[in-house]
């Protein structure tokens, strides 16, 4: 019979050591930074020369791309899509450096998109110009599309748009944000309450929660809906469009893609499988009013909830009512959940 081995005691030092690790995560860094190490400036430096030339051919194609037919698609506007979806995230990982780059590129987006729909660049004016020279010359009627036009899409669906505030009152012209939201048709489509009475506010933790929820369902029948009249433009070739529910949903269900130069897995999506059976009800709701809050609420948003955030504690915004006395069990505070969800819906819709 083998002799019972001692249990090894670590030493104080060595508790202090694992401690240390554990809250500051080193090991981890530094063997990731190895791995990186021997190459990252290398690809890094080829990653900015890359973006850089699809930049400079993209300046020349939407200067000289031929009228009266320029809607040259940007490489660039995809390039930067994709870097701000992963700057936002870094910064909501509390990286410093991403959040002084998220403010500093959003006041200067924020300038350059007043700019573009309050008056017109050097560029759109020779544009124009050439356009009525066009026209007169070959009989034509040809026009571009104006700024505010083009941004309607994106107007239409929100209840807010980027302006800089000042903090001198003379500075905020209030007038021009509201002749700005007329022509955008600022929330015309908008899923919620965006008259001047509309009595709520969105840093209400439950309301902006409820909000990032409609967000993403308006998103997601969006896609559905544009699959069943286009079909899926980018897997596969040629697109047709949608036949069936399954079908129009499919291109935004999470998979694992390859792509063709390089062979690297990546995921594509904004939806788990197992939550198909939530959009094909929430698709055909009538739009939320104060009426219909209580089937958002049961056939859309808890749904959702119950089958995104296994752990409800670990959602900030339902910090608060967890705290609550009655509060025990999953069911309890699903029960809580609810009727939060359902009294920020029904502050948060339109009457009809």
């Amino acid at each position: 019979m083998k002799p019972n081995k001692k249990a090894v005691v670590p030493t104080p030092a060595q508790i202090r050591r694992k401690e240390w690790n554990r809250l500051t995560q080193f090991p981890q860094f530094d063997k990731k930074l190895g791995e990186l190490h021997s190459d990252r400036e290398k690809r890094l430096l080829k990653t900015l020369h890359t973006i850089d030339h699809f930049g400079n051919l993209d300046e020349w194609f939407s200067i000289n791309f031929p009228l009266p037919f320029r809607s040259h698609w940007s490489r660039s506007a995809m390039l930067a899509e994709t870097a701000c979806r992963h700057l936002r995230k870094i910064a909501l990982y509390d990286n410093k450096d991403a959040i002084e780059t998220l403010a500093r590129i959003t006041v200067e987006m924020t300038e350059t998109l007043t700019e573009l729909l309050t008056k017109k660049s050097p560029t759109a004016k020779k544009n124009e110009a050439l356009i009525n020279e066009f026209n007169a010359k070959f009989s034509a009627n040809f026009s571009l599309e104006e700024n505010t036009k083009l941004l309607q899409e994106v107007a239409c669906d929100i209840p807010y748009w980027p302006m800089l505030r000042f903090l001198n009152a003379a500075g905020n012209a209030e007038e021009q944000f509201q002749l700005l939201a007329e022509k955008l048709k600022l929330g015309e489509t908008c899923p919620i309450n965006v008259s001047k009475k509309a009595n709520y506010n969105l840093d209400v933790p439950i309301n902006s929660f409820v909000w990032k929820c409609l967000r993403h369902f308006q998103k997601a029948h969006w896609s559905i809906g544009f699959n069943f009249e286009h079909g899926n433009v980018f897997f596969p070739a040629p697109a047709t469009p949608a036949k069936t529910f399954d079908e129009a949903i499919a291109p935004i269900v999470f998979q694992k893609v390859k792509t063709p130069p390089i062979g690297k897995p990546f995921i594509t999506g904004m939806i788990p499988e197992r939550d198909i059976g939530i959009y094909k009800v929430s698709y055909y709701l009538p739009p939320l009013t104060k009426f219909t809050a209580k089937d958002w609420a049961d056939k859309a948003i808890m749904p959702y909830v119950c089958s995104n955030y296994p752990d409800f504690s670990k959602v900030p915004e339902f910090s608060n009512l967890l705290r609550r006395d009655s509060v025990k069990t999953r069911g309890q505070q699903r029960k809580e959940i609810r009727k939060d969800i359902l009294r920020a819906l029904t502050s948060l819709a339109r009457k009809t």
